[in-house]
């Protein structure tokens, strides 16, 4: 789910939060290990490549999910960049995952075939910025979110669609391998919760982390306890029904989820609580 100014499934009974999203913690996922695999060639520091990532254009984008109104940005065609990381040739789109990294902890994913046959847009610049100014401060409520340094963003793409990722504040871009992902999380012995893993993939894992894999923003989930083992079931699924009627400037936005869909997603931590 895009971060277009909610943070996603935060539980902030360990005050955390998505634009105050975290420092720079490396990820490494295998089937053991916690964080996503990453090596110098796998990953591009866009902000010590800033001046070489390529030629810019002028994009307009129509109701931007993160500004809630038409934008226009100067951006690069994101393939472009990616083309820039080592590994990308050597690659199978397939079998690869793009893990964006903010300087807030939230840490997206997506797979590559998903941006490569998408108009995906790195935009380096807010055209509808203050003179003198190369982006738009955005002020949430009492919260002031920064976009710079850079943002991705679609031409092709409606913001509700939750499978394709907006975020801002971005600094790193890395490709890990989506098998490693999907070993380290996927139910391998009930598929009575694939559907719970799929809902928590799509909505949760940006901001919260399982077992060490996914986002910085909202607390790990899973070790070295689960959330569903200090929380009451109808209390947790009430939470993340309505974060607010549990947290007083809550962080976490109503997700707007089934009655169903937030069983199948409590369901899958309780799986994933065994192992």
């Amino acid at each position: 789910m895009q971060r277009a100014f909610y943070f996603l499934f935060f539980i902030p009974f360990l005050a955390c939060q998505p634009s105050a999203q975290k420092t720079e913690e490396k990820q490494s996922v295998d089937s053991t290990q916690t964080t996503i695999s990453r090596t110098d060639s796998s990953v591009i520091d866009l902000v010590e490549k800033k001046a070489t990532l390529g030629k810019s254009e002028t994009i307009a984008i129509t109701n931007d999910p993160v500004f809630h109104k038409d934008k226009t940005f100067e951006a690069i065609p994101l393939v472009n960049v990616l083309k820039q990381i080592p590994a990308y040739a050597s690659l199978k789109p397939e079998e690869t995952q793009v893990v964006f990294e903010c300087e807030d902890g939230y840490n997206p994913s997506m797979p590559l075939t998903k941006v490569i046959n998408s108009k995906a847009y790195l935009a380096i610049r807010d055209k509808d910025a203050p003179a003198g100014e190369d982006w738009t401060t955005l002020q949430k409520g009492s919260e002031t979110k920064k976009i710079a340094p850079f943002y991705i963003c679609y031409t092709d793409v409606k913001g509700e669609d939750p499978s394709y990722k907006w975020p801002y504040n971005l600094v790193r871009i890395s490709l890990t391998s989506a098998s490693k992902e999907t070993a380290a999380l996927f139910p391998k012995n009930d598929d009575s919760v694939v559907k719970g893993y799929g809902l928590f993939k799509t909505h949760c894992l940006t901001c919260h982390a399982l077992n060490g894999v996914g986002g910085t923003l909202g607390p790990e989930l899973n070790k070295p306890k689960s959330v569903t083992e200090y929380w009451k079931s109808e209390d947790l699924k009430a939470f993340i029904a309505n974060p607010a009627s549990y947290r007083d400037r809550v962080k976490m936005p109503n997700l707007g989820l089934k009655k169903k869909e937030i069983e199948e997603i409590v369901g899958y931590l309780s799986y994933m609580a065994k192992q």
